[in-house]
Parts: structure tokens; sequence; C-alpha cells
């Protein structure tokens, strides 16, 4: 009996630490949630790079320490927030019959927070921005390049990642320095001429050439 209740003693402490590391996780998750919130709000008004850590924390209703604990700077923030919520959805089961869907999905949220990317766009660290862009790009087509030919030969995978990759991001980046005045629709049709069949035609032609 004794043993019983030994057993379930430790059972019972080991669900109170899975919960109770359930809660700080979730209150962690959150206190990012209202610091990028904050953020997308005082980019409204202040640039990116006049934004202090102080306003940041006030706005988020929470303290400094706070803010330090989960990022380094306001960069760090801003990288979190885009691959919060633009990579983490375009990245959930892309693939080549999809990848237009998560383009939309991703302009969407560009479009909603243009403030926020402009910004980002015209800081001292506009390399993030760029950077952010391309992997966006880069993921859309290695989904396509690995649907067509999963045995692509990895040089030419990468040759097409980094081309067309680069060629998203740019697009990206002209319509958000046009203010997005090019409808969003046009913006993924003019992806879609760049990737759709085009990829495609340069495998098979490599295929032929290699044999």
């Amino acid at each position: 009996m004794r043993t019983f209740i030994t057993r379930l003693t430790r059972k019972t402490g080991i669900i109170v630490v899975k919960l109770q590391g359930l809660k700080e996780l979730v209150i962690s998750t959150q206190a990012k949630k209202d610091l990028a919130f904050a953020l997308k709000t005082l980019v409204q008004t202040t640039a990116l790079d006049k934004i202090t850590i102080d306003a940041l924390a006030t706005k988020a209703q929470v303290n400094r320490n706070t803010f330090y604990y989960h990022f380094g700077d306001i960069y760090d923030l801003l990288r979190w927030t885009l691959e919060q919520y633009i990579i983490s959805q375009v990245q959930d089961h892309l693939t080549a019959k999809n990848w237009a869907a998560k383009y939309a999905i991703a302009l969407n949220y560009i479009l909603a927070n243009k403030a926020l990317c402009l910004e980002a766009l015209h800081s001292h660290q506009r390399d993030l921005l760029e950077t952010f862009l391309f992997e966006l790009g880069a993921q859309m087509v290695q989904s396509v390049v690995v649907t067509i030919d999963d045995d692509v030969t990895p040089l030419l995978a990468q040759d097409l990642v980094d081309f067309y990759g680069s060629a998203i991001a740019s697009q990206i980046i002209k319509w958000l320095l046009t203010d997005c005045d090019t409808p969003k629709d046009i913006s993924v049709s003019r992806a879609t001429a760049i990737l759709d069949g085009t990829i495609e035609f340069i495998i098979n032609k490599n295929k032929h050439t290699s044999n």
C-alpha cells in the first residue's frame, strides 16, 4: 500500500510539474504576442528605430525584464513577429499545389501590417526584412522544386531556390515601396508566372542535357 501511495505521489508530482510548465509556456507566449501587438501599434506613429523598450513594455503592460527575458532588442522582436505570423503559416503543409494560396496569406499579413513592414524596410536593419522575405520566397520555391522532382541535383535545386527566392523577395519589396498599390491578386499572379511551368521547364531541360 505504501509503495502504491509513493508511486501515486510521484505521478501526481510529475503531472503538477507538467501543468506548471504548460501554464508558464502559455503566459510566455502571450507576453510575446502582447509585445508584438504593441510593436505593430507603435510603428503607426513612431519610426521603428526610435521606439524604446520602455515604450514597448508600457504599451504591452509588461516590465522591461519580461521583454529582455524573451528578446535581445526590438529587431529580435520584429524577427519573431514575422516568423510567428507569416513563416509559420506558410510552412504549414506547404506544397507546389498550394504555394500560391500560402503566398496570398503572406501578402495579406504584409498588407494588414504595412506600417510595420515599411518601417522595417526603412530601418537601420533593413537587411533583416530582406533576409526574411528571401527565406519566405525560398521556402515556396523549394516546395515547388521538390514536388516536381525530388531527385533534382542539390546544385540545381540551390540555384533555383536562390534565383527565384530572390525574385519573389524583390517583388514584395517593390510592392511595399509603391505603397502596395498593385492589387494583391495581381502580385500573386505575377509570382505564379515566375514559378509555375518555368521551374519545371528548367528541371526537365537539365535532365535532358545531362542524359
